[in-house]
């Protein structure tokens, strides 16, 4: 039964909480130079939710000396991201969005459309009046 609890509260709002935790022990490994922490922390299954050029940044702090004077700039700039998100009222995406695709053509067949479904940006009744001198010229083509 605490398992079910633990699912429901890492979903929605609270999902959002629990990964600015995980940001916040994170911060505080790099900040005390606890290099075992980090690298501990980053092995985590929430870490495949960093970006790209957080998680290079973190793992450049783990091996570094631990008299360097880097900043994890980037750290800090995700983590003020997700703060402003969850400001917000944003909720943590669970799934992408789902895409419609077409059906998949017969085989041997080319896909015709319908004019309804070719239609440009423009209106398909005809140039309009701000086309000016190029609609007329193609006015003029069509008649000769």
């Amino acid at each position: 039964m605490a398992r079910h609890e633990g699912a429901r509260a890492r979903s929605g709002a609270s999902g959002l909480t629990s990964f600015l935790g995980y940001l916040d022990d994170i911060e505080r490994a790099v900040l005390g130079r606890d290099a075992l922490r980090l690298t501990s922390l980053l092995r985590k299954r929430t870490a495949s939710h960093l970006p790209r050029e957080v998680r290079e940044e973190l793992l450049m702090l783990s091996r570094a000396p631990r008299e360097s004077y880097r900043a994890p700039v980037q750290l800090l700039r995700f983590r003020h991201r997700m703060r402003q998100l969850a400001a917000g009222g944003e909720r943590l995406l669970t799934a992408q969005t789902e895409l419609r695709l077409e059906p998949p053509a017969s085989a041997g067949q080319a896909r015709r459309r319908t004019a309804a479904e070719r239609q440009a940006a423009c209106d398909a009744d005809g140039p309009d009046e701000a086309d000016g001198p190029q609609g007329a010229a193609d006015d003029e083509d069509a008649e000769a």
